[in-house]
């Protein structure tokens, strides 16, 4: 019976051995393979154009402002040449590995600049409808006001504008050729600016015109000096941020000498 006992005990050992405490060793050896096998960015996430330590190429080709292309080098030279507080190294091109210097000005304004490029693109084309109401009785100085203001929204591009005429109360509506000829005097007035684009409504007295905007318009994009004043006051509240983070950080507590004095 012992017997029978002390070779169950020993099975188990054998098909069911218990876990082995890792050593520190152990530790190290898979800490150090997981970092080998795994990027250092997320290839979704890593940015096409990365700067600094951030480059992933070992070596690369400066290139000056004007185009003239300097020896390969290492990154880690080219970042020595630099101060890093006011200037940067970005990747502009993987194939071949090639690099510029810019100020960070310079940097945060190039940003600012294609944001609001692709920005206006993402206006461009989107067509925005305005409407403008009249009566039939609206005429001089009223009459001049309002078709200046509805030439100034299609004079922006990408404008669609409504305008509607509605009978007064108490006054006898116009007939329909009267109606037709007020509409047509509108139509010919914005005819620099507009077209329209769908067939006159009119229906008991009321009548639309559908006019849309044929004004071109280049895309709207911040001047150099608004650029620079920009990216100026976003480097500033950054800096404060980060001032603001280093205050907040809790001081070290120097460590007891241990000495009795």
């Amino acid at each position: 019976m012992s017997s029978f006992i002390a070779f169950r005990i020993t099975m188990s050992i054998v098909l069911c051995p218990r876990p082995r405490h890792r050593s520190l060793a152990d530790e190290l050896f898979k800490m150090t393979r997981f970092f080998h096998h795994t990027p250092t960015l997320n290839a979704a996430t890593q940015r096409k154009y990365p700067i600094n330590g951030q480059i992933p190429h070992h070596v690369v080709t400066l290139e000056d402002a004007d185009g003239t292309h300097h020896h390969a080098q290492k990154v880690s030279k080219i970042l020595e040449t630099i101060d890093t507080k006011t200037h940067l190294i970005r990747l502009i091109s993987h194939e071949p590995p090639i690099v510029r210097i810019y100020s960070i000005l310079e940097d945060k304004m190039a940003k600012l600049e294609r944001k609001a490029e692709k920005k206006a693109l993402e206006r461009k084309g989107k067509i925005v409808t305005k409407e403008m109401k009249l009566t039939w009785l609206t005429a001089d100085a009223d009459f001049e006001h309002k078709i200046q203001k509805t030439e100034e929204e299609l004079e922006k591009g990408f404008v669609r504008v409504d305008v509607k005429f509605v009978p007064k109360r108490g006054v006898r509506a116009p007939t329909l050729p009267e109606m037709h000829e007020h509409m047509q005097k509108v139509v010919d007035m914005l005819q620099d600016v507009s077209n329209e684009w769908k067939e006159r409504s009119i229906f008991k007295g009321e009548a639309t015109l559908y006019l849309q905007s044929t004004v071109k318009k280049a895309l709207e994009l911040p001047s150099k000096e608004e650029l620079e004043a920009l990216a100026k006051k976003r480097l500033e509240k950054r800096e404060r941020v980060l001032h603001r983070m280093d205050k907040e950080k809790p001081q070290e507590k120097p460590e007891d000498s241990g000495d009795l004095r």
